[in-house]
């Protein structure tokens, strides 16, 4: 495992959602795998499957690192729900080992005292979407069904 948070990787709490992400993306490049784990809100469903940080990060090294790359993320649309909640809609491009997937997610940050943190998203391929992935709007993660956040 590599050590915490070097090349200035900070999940600091003055992040809005959209630096959030793009932190996530940089440091699932980089392999930093903890500042991942800690932008994860601790009620979120992730945290429920990996309530031991260590235990995720030992996972994530084994598996994801080398079955999973990260070619783009880019932010589509956001919105501010209330005080408290945030919603973004982003395009990833990732490589697995059985090739190229593009995705669109729709995900849910919540504020806490340590910040915005990521809570869960709703996800569809975009093979899956009848346009651009340009064109997705939130309405087409309200009709979505079933309604599965992970």
């Amino acid at each position: 495992m590599k050590e915490e948070q070097p090349l200035g990787l900070e999940l600091s709490p003055d992040l809005e959602p959209v630096e959030l992400i793009a932190l996530r993306v940089r440091a699932f490049r980089l392999g930093e795998f903890g500042v991942i784990y800690d932008s994860y809100h601790a009620d979120s469903f992730f945290r429920s499957q990996f309530p031991e940080r260590d235990a995720y990060i030992r996972y994530a090294w084994a598996h994801l690192r080398r079955d999973f790359r990260i070619r783009n993320c880019r932010v589509l649309a956001t919105r501010l729900v209330g005080p408290k909640e945030f919603h973004l809609i982003f395009h990833q491009v990732v490589e697995v080992a059985d090739g190229v997937v593009e995705t669109l997610e729709m995900a849910r940050f919540y504020s806490t005292d340590e910040g915005w943190r990521y809570h869960s998203s709703q996800k569809m391929e975009l093979a899956d979407f009848s346009g651009k992935a340009e064109d997705i709007r939130f309405a087409d993660f309200d009709r979505q069904q079933p309604k599965v956040f992970f």
